[in-house]
């Protein structure tokens, strides 16, 4: 089954994650439109650039692409009122992120935030998000992975059964070297603080901080992505979860999602 995407990501556009997911849903067939941050725009949530007009051009060169000066959730209205405005995508794929986005940094994620933005408008969204270390820069092949594993999961069910209403399917590829090993496990968030987190300095500056917390719960988003695990999640964006929901996921994970 062919889809109509809409791609988008928080690390802009021309990042690697979102090139290796352009290439592998549109070789498996997928027509893929790419509304994008025009930059970095981590750590934006679900913030939208209110008070000012949003800038959007086409690259030059770039077929199907339209690069927003804003922030996700801006890119995702965007392509959803101007874009698709005909008629709404089949699905918003936000990623691939690079750097695991599990328990509570789903609440600072540009990626997740996307995603949940696309949901709050009614149309299904899955948030995809690779564990690569921070503050480096990561290559298409680091997303080998995380593209079939999207591809294989947009292949197992028609987007209204793969994502329930309401939610977000929150996707976690752990980091490359567990290729070759990795499950798909149904996970809850993990509920501990995701460390100590602050800034720091004497002013009128201040950085960020962040130093870890503590050992995740097993069974967590966290703990399955470190134990070299693909985590499957659900993040409510209205109401609350419920048996059949939750039953979803276990479905998912169960499946026989061949993606290597």
């Amino acid at each position: 089954m062919s889809l109509r995407i809409l791609l988008t990501n928080d690390d802009g556009w021309q990042a690697p994650g979102i090139v290796a997911l352009a290439e592998g849903l549109r070789a498996a067939g997928h027509a893929v439109t790419v509304v994008a941050p025009s930059g970095n725009q981590s750590g934006a949530s679900a913030r939208l650039s209110a008070g000012r007009d949003l800038t959007v051009t086409r690259p030059d060169g770039e077929i199907d692409v339209w690069s927003v000066e804003g922030s996700p959730a801006d890119s995702v209205i965007f392509g959803l009122s101007q874009v698709f405005a005909d008629a709404a995508p089949d699905i918003v794929v936000s990623g691939a992120n690079a750097g695991a986005n599990a328990g509570q940094a789903v609440h600072f994620s540009g990626t997740v935030g996307a995603a949940v933005t696309a949901a709050s408008f009614g149309v299904p969204a899955v948030a995809v998000s690779t564990d690569l270390p921070w503050a480096t820069e990561p290559a298409i092949a680091q997303f080998d992975a995380t593209t079939r594993i999207v591809v294989a999961l947009l292949g197992s069910a028609a987007p209204r059964d793969l994502v329930a209403d309401g939610t977000v399917l929150n996707v976690n590829v752990p980091a490359p070297e567990h290729d070759a090993t990795a499950r798909l496990v149904a996970t809850t968030p993990d509920r501990f603080p995701m460390g100590r987190i602050g800034y720091t300095g004497d002013g009128p500056d201040y950085a960020l901080t962040f130093e870890p917390g503590p050992e995740p719960l097993p069974g967590t988003d966290v703990a399955t992505i470190r134990g070299g695990d693909v985590s499957l999640s659900i993040v409510p964006v209205s109401g609350h979860l419920d048996a059949e929901v939750a039953g979803r996921l276990e479905r998912l994970a169960d499946a026989d999602i061949t993606w290597r």
